[in-house]
């Protein structure tokens, strides 16, 4: 049996909390497997959900193989993809502590995340933590680009989540998708499944709806996740524009849905120059390429 290994003394468990941990995944058995070894090694965890959305690969053996030395282990599987709003909504549906962890699978936590994260919504009365992230690349050293990364009174901001609070915690809607929630979060908001495509802010839409319907969302700088970029492979100039027409259409769903809101508490401007703003910003490096490309074949 993989058991786990607490790196505090169970006296000193937060509130006597434990935790459900939630992944979802598709076709990346190899990450799937290490994060699951690391949930299951964790303190105070549970149970670990894994979603296996629609995978095509060896996903679902190898987390059913772990499944057979741990009972906290469970494993869902989608015969089909159906997103990871849904996924991951399935995967709270399937969970029973009053605390849940939700993360990626490519996601690497840092040491005692979880420990740290429950620490701080004992003492801060929280209800939703998170933590800043960073997308490093295969060289990149993590403990220099975290002692490196900038500090702000709040935190991420929209489209920067790898800026640290200049306190212990502070409110954010802005953070990444690895968080842990109270329970009671999701008896009021769950992931919207509306987003759709490559589902751009369907994970700030949840920090936001939570905040609106009164409950303590902070960020925290006793921690933090990253993922290491994959390089090679690409996708091709349709399948670009295709995703980064999925990031407009998803951001004004968003910005519709909370805009008013947002605006009210001096987060963003007016909705209309925050999609322009995002629509130039996404749309410029397109542009320069597609300029290259002509200038090449103008020197042919």
């Amino acid at each position: 049996m993989v058991t786990a290994a607490p790196t505090r003394d169970e006296a000193e468990r937060p509130s006597g909390a434990m935790v459900s941990v939630v992944v979802p995944t598709r076709n990346r058995g190899q990450l799937a497997e290490a994060r699951a070894r690391w949930a299951l090694a964790q303190p105070y965890v549970r149970e670990v959900v894994f979603v296996v959305d629609g995978s095509a690969d060896d996903t679902a053996d190898r987390l059913r193989r772990l499944a057979d030395q741990d009972a906290r282990l469970h494993v869902l599987v989608n015969d089909r993809n159906v997103g990871p709003p849904k996924a991951k909504n399935m995967g709270i549906d399937a969970t029973t502590s009053e605390w849940l962890f939700i993360i990626d699978d490519d996601d690497v936590p840092s040491t005692d995340l979880l420990v740290e994260l429950l620490r701080v919504a004992d003492e801060a009365g929280a209800d939703v933590v998170g933590v800043p992230w960073f997308n490093l690349d295969t060289v990149q050293d993590v403990a220099e680009s975290v002692a490196r990364a900038p500090r702000s009174p709040g935190g991420p901001r929209l489209d920067q989540p790898g800026i640290f609070p200049e306190t212990a915690w502070a409110p954010c809607v802005w953070m990444p998708a690895n968080a842990l929630f109270r329970r009671a979060v999701f008896d009021v908001v769950r992931y919207d499944e509306a987003y759709t495509g490559n589902f751009y802010r369907e994970e700030t839409d949840l920090y936001v709806s939570a905040a609106r319907a009164g409950h303590r969302v902070l960020v925290t700088d006793r921690g933090y996740t990253y993922v290491r970029s994959r390089r090679g492979g690409g996708i091709d100039r349709q399948s670009k524009l295709r995703y980064e027409h999925s990031v407009l259409r998803n951001n004004w769903y968003f910005l519709r849905k909370h805009g008013a809101w947002l605006r009210e508490q001096g987060l963003i401007r007016r909705p209309v120059p925050e999609q322009v703003s995002l629509f130039v910003r996404r749309m410029t490096p397109l542009a320069r390429a597609a300029r290259r490309r002509l200038t090449g074949w103008a020197r042919r």
